[in-house]
């Protein structure tokens, strides 16, 4: 093989192997999932002490969500929202206790750019209460900084003191996430698009 050939040659194998280190891992699959559901159906099973939570609790609740890119917010009331035993998994990582929380929240908010959150409706069913919400946030390293939307749902139960112990997310995180990150967001919609 002349050297121009395989000059020509080298960065064609260097970004394949690329692509490869990049779409193995993310096509892989998650061995998490089971400990998570796991952990969700151990944590619905040891607050059924929960109570109906008050109009207060859902509304401060509600205004933690809207709130975490407020700066100093996020410190200033985890601890007053969440309860010192507190569950919170948002699809992307699971934290417990207000200190987890306030620091996971804190990272967020650092790396927004804009973050709006709308509360579109609660639904109550006795010490389960459902928080239906839109949001639309931007991070300089996902879309290009542009904005992103997503709905979602959060699952809640509280405490007596009207703090939550539960909070469960549900959203699409692979598509609004992971699916805006360069080349990983292509893999992904490619993905996607075979099954449609």
């Amino acid at each position: 093989m002349s050297l121009k050939i395989a000059l020509q040659t080298i960065p064609l194998i260097l970004l394949a192997l690329l692509v490869v280190a990049i779409l193995i891992p993310a096509c892989a699959p998650n061995p998490n999932t089971t400990a998570r559901v796991k952990e969700y159906k151990t944590v619905l099973s040891e607050t059924t002490n929960a109570t109906a939570a008050s109009e207060a609790s859902l509304e401060a609740f509600g205004t933690f969500l809207q709130n975490i890119n407020v700066p100093g917010y996020v410190t200033e009331h985890t601890s007053k929202v969440y309860a010192k035993n507190a569950y919170l998994n948002d699809t992307l990582v699971t934290h417990h206790g207000p200190a987890e929380i306030q620091a996971y929240f804190e990272e967020t908010e650092k790396t927004m750019t804009d973050y709006k959150v709308t509360i579109d409706q609660t639904v109550s069913s006795g010490y389960d209460h459902y928080v239906r919400w839109t949001m639309v946030f931007s991070a300089p390293k996902l879309n290009s900084g542009k904005p992103v939307e997503s709905v979602g749902m959060s699952h809640v139960r509280f405490n007596s003191d009207g703090k939550v112990v539960m909070h469960q997310d549900f959203w699409d995180s692979g598509m609004n996430i992971y699916g805006q990150i360069p080349v990983l967001g292509g893999a992904i919609e490619s993905i996607r698009s075979r099954f449609e």
